[in-house]
């Protein structure tokens, strides 16, 4: 019997909603092949033609707590339908079941018509070595080329669909064929591209490749048994240049198996006879017959069942563990988009009815610390103390007291512990004018001025770009807002300075 051929059929899961995230009504499993597959359908689209970034798309993806291939996902099930590749992929799916389940039917026909072929119809006996090797000899020599190819895969590179065999690649083909719509185009390229070089897409095709070949070595089981069952046959060996006990020693040792599992096996006196003219003894046929049967169901049917089911398990957990390379171009794109640095997140904490107010403790009438200035959260661009030192001459300059910058937690608590301890007269809190005044900041020269007699904010840093952008109206306003009048906000690093070292009336 010639019977060789491996047709690659790749199980699909069931579509269905993704678990995690905004509700898809187009969505695949979050684990399945068919989800990634078609996430390499829609990058292959867009390194064609113009990315389908729409916004829905990766709002939705965004919203998926996880690394950039689950938002890849998400972001490849909401763009699905402007494609059409999930009706395309279920069409796909049912063709190809549907070509499974023909082949098989087919192999099974095949299979009992190579058995009714081997037997024929009974009016010549039966050469038992030639119609066990006419029956098993094509499968043993496909089994040897599949476990041959499978380790030639390890170390060789390329598309993992190519390792399907030719009729593997005939199937890909008829299967394309039967729907030519454009969404259908990329459907193999895509799930080559998405298998790559590793032994995933083998365990596929190898799954069934055997299932191919169970159908096939069971019709040929059923054909054998059935043709036993009603006609008459006479079994013989034909040797010209062997002797007799090559046959027995074949004989005894391929129904070694068999006979363990309760297959009748002939004996010694049974094949030497045989070999002398057809067997005709009644129970010399049934032992043949059931050595026959046994040979065939022992290194055909049930080797081929097992190494079937092995496949279609290492193809499932192969498939569970695939993931996107997310290396390729189509997909390092996506980054940015998908996993910013920063995103805006809007207000977090609510706003306060009231910024706190000075409220004035009873030390600071008594103020022994002297005139002293700290810096706010100041750029590097302002150094400190000289952005306020340089104002003035060094006379001046020495008239107060540097209290530092006030940029790290131990910074400010240093100088909150300092001010409680000895209140200044005067206080100058110098900031930033080209940020932005935020809670933080004003709250902290609330609290920092309610240690102190007098205090002044002296704006630093202003420029065209920080008047422009409204910067020192906030800055005014925001002092105002925490009691701090317009008096108390200062632009000039001359002012400051004089006020440090002389002070005024308004407190």
């Amino acid at each position: 019997m010639r019977f060789a051929g491996e047709v690659v059929i790749l199980p699909l899961p069931d579509f269905a909603d993704l678990s995690s995230g905004p509700r898809v009504p187009t969505s695949f499993p979050p684990n399945s092949l068919s989800l990634r597959w078609l996430a390499e359908l829609v990058r292959r689209h867009e390194e064609r033609h113009p990315p389908l970034d729409e916004a829905r798309a990766h709002a939705e993806a965004r919203a998926v707590a996880g690394d950039l291939e689950a938002r890849v996902l998400r972001r490849a099930a909401v763009l699905e339908a402007a494609g059409g590749w999930r009706e395309a992929i279920q069409r796909w799916q049912g063709r190809a079941r549907l070509l499974l389940v023909l082949a098989c039917v087919l192999a099974f026909v095949f299979g009992f018509g190579a058995a009714a072929g081997a037997l024929g119809d009974g009016t010549r006996p039966v050469n038992v070595v030639w119609t066990l090797g006419g029956l098993l000899g094509v499968h043993l020599l496909s089994l040897l080329l599949w476990l041959a190819s499978l380790m030639l895969q390890g170390r060789a590179q390329g598309g993992a669909l190519q390792h399907g065999g030719l009729l593997g690649r005939a199937w890909l083909a008829v299967t394309g064929w039967l729907d030519r719509s454009r969404e259908a185009a990329d459907l193999p390229l895509a799930l080559g591209g998405l298998l790559g070089s590793g032994r995933s897409a083998a365990w596929g095709v190898g799954a069934a490749n055997h299932a191919l070949w169970f159908g096939a070595l069971s019709g040929a089981t059923l054909g054998v048994l059935a043709l036993l069952a009603t006609r008459r046959y006479g079994f013989v060996w034909e040797t010209t240049i062997l002797p007799a006990d090559t046959f027995v020693a074949l004989s005894a040792a391929l129904g070694a198996l068999p006979g363990m599992l309760g297959f009748p096996v002939p004996d010694a006196a049974t094949v030497l006879a045989s070999g002398d003219a057809p067997m005709l003894d009644e129970a010399g046929r049934r032992a043949w017959a059931g050595w026959l049967v046994g040979a065939m169901t022992i290194y055909g049917v049930l080797p081929r069942l097992a190494l079937a089911l092995l496949c279609f398990g290492l193809w499932r957990r192969a498939t569970r563990a695939l993931a996107l390379d997310l290396g390729r171009p189509g997909y390092a794109r996506l980054r940015p988009l998908l996993m910013p640095d920063s995103e805006r997140i809007g207000v977090r904490d609510p706003e306060p009815a009231a910024m706190p107010h000075p409220q004035r403790h009873a030390a600071v009438a008594h103020g022994d610390g002297g005139a002293v200035a700290v810096a706010l959260e100041l750029g590097d661009d302002l150094a400190w103390p000289h952005a306020l030192a340089g104002a003035h001459d060094a006379a001046v300059a020495l008239a107060w007291q540097d209290g530092g910058r006030l940029d790290s937690r131990e910074q400010r608590r240093s100088v909150r512990a300092r001010f409680a301890a000895h209140p200044p007269v005067r206080l100058v809190v110098a900031v930033d004018a080209r940020q932005t005044p935020d809670r933080g900041s004003l709250g902290l020269i609330a609290e920092l001025a309610d240690h102190a007699q007098a205090t002044r904010i002296w704006l630093a840093g202003v420029d065209a770009a920080a008047e422009q952008a409204g910067r020192l109206r906030q800055w005014r306003e925001g002092l105002a807002g925490i009691g701090l009048g317009e008096a108390a906000a200062l632009a000039d690093a001359g002012a400051a300075c004089g006020w440090l070292e002389r002070g005024d009336e308004a407190r």
